[in-house]
C-alpha cells in the first residue's frame, strides 16, 4: 500500500527565486485563470467562450509561456483545428465530460481519484476546504461544483498565484498535482473533440513545467480511480 505524503520543496533556492519573479507569477495566473475556465465554464458562453477564442487566436506553439516545444506544438494544432467544432460538439462534449451528464470517464473532481469510494465530497474535498479556511481563502465563483473540481482549482490557484503566493506550493503539491495527471490523460484519451483535447494538453504541459520550475514534489496518493 502507498504511504502517503505532503507535498516537499527539492530545491528551495530556486523555489524561491520562482516566486520572487513578478514575471512567473502573473504568466501562471493568467494562464491557469484561462485553462480554468475552459473546464468550469459552459465553452460557447461567457469566461469559456473567451477563454477557448483566445487559444485559437494566439501563437500557442510560440507565445505560449510553459511547456516545451513538442508539448506546445501538439496542443496548438489541436487548437487550430477545432474552430468548426462550436457550438454543437463541444457543448454536447461539456455536458459528457463535465457535468456529470451520465457516466463521465474522467470525472473533474479529485475526491473521485483520492478516496477509496470514489465519491463527490470525500475526505480530499474536506482536506480542501480546511485548507482554504485556515488561509481565508474563498472559492471565488459561486458554481454548483465542488471546489475539488478541476477548473475550480486552476481558477483557484490562478487567484493565490496573484494574491497569496506564499502559499501557491501547498495548493499546487497537496492538492493539485497529486491527481492532476491522471485525471488530464484520462480526459485527453476520452476527448472527442479537438478543442477540449488541446486544452487537456496545455494543462498537462503547463502544470509539469509550473511544478519543476518551482521544485515541487507532489502529495503522494494512492489513487482509486
Amino acid at each position: 500500500m502507498i504511504q502517503e505524503t505532503s507535498y516537499r520543496i527539492v530545491d528551495e533556492r530556486r523555489n524561491a527565486e520562482m516566486l520572487a519573479d513578478e514575471a512567473f507569477l502573473q504568466a501562471f495566473s493568467a494562464s491557469a485563470e484561462i485553462l480554468g475556465a475552459c473546464f468550469v465554464f459552459h465553452p460557447v458562453k461567457e469566461q469559456a467562450a473567451r477563454a477557448f477564442a483566445l487559444l485559437r487566436d494566439i501563437d500557442v506553439e510560440n507565445d505560449w509561456p510553459f511547456g516545451d516545444a513538442s508539448q506546445r506544438a501538439q496542443a496548438a494544432a489541436c487548437l487550430k483545428r477545432c474552430e468548426n467544432e462550436f457550438p454543437e460538439a463541444v457543448s454536447e462534449e461539456f455536458s459528457r465530460l463535465l457535468r456529470g451528464a451520465g457516466f463521465s470517464p474522467a470525472p473533474p473532481w479529485g475526491s473521485v481519484y483520492m478516496d477509496r469510494d470514489k465519491v463527490m465530497y470525500g475526505r480530499t474535498w474536506v482536506a480542501l476546504r480546511d485548507w482554504m479556511r485556515a488561509h481565508a481563502i474563498d472559492g471565488r465563483y459561486a458554481e454548483n461544483d465542488p471546489e475539488d473540481q478541476f477548473g475550480r482549482l486552476l481558477m483557484l490557484a490562478s487567484a493565490v498565484a496573484h494574491e497569496r503566493p506564499d502559499v501557491l506550493c501547498e495548493l499546487l503539491g497537496d492538492h493539485i498535482l497529486c491527481w492532476s495527471e491522471r485525471f488530464l490523460r484520462a480526459f485527453s484519451a476520452s476527448a472527442r473533440t479537438d478543442a477540449y483535447r488541446g486544452a487537456a494538453l496545455l494543462c498537462e504541459a503547463t502544470l509539469s513545467d509550473v511544478r519543476d520550475l518551482l521544485a515541487i514534489e507532489p502529495a503522494r496518493r494512492r489513487l482509486y480511480k
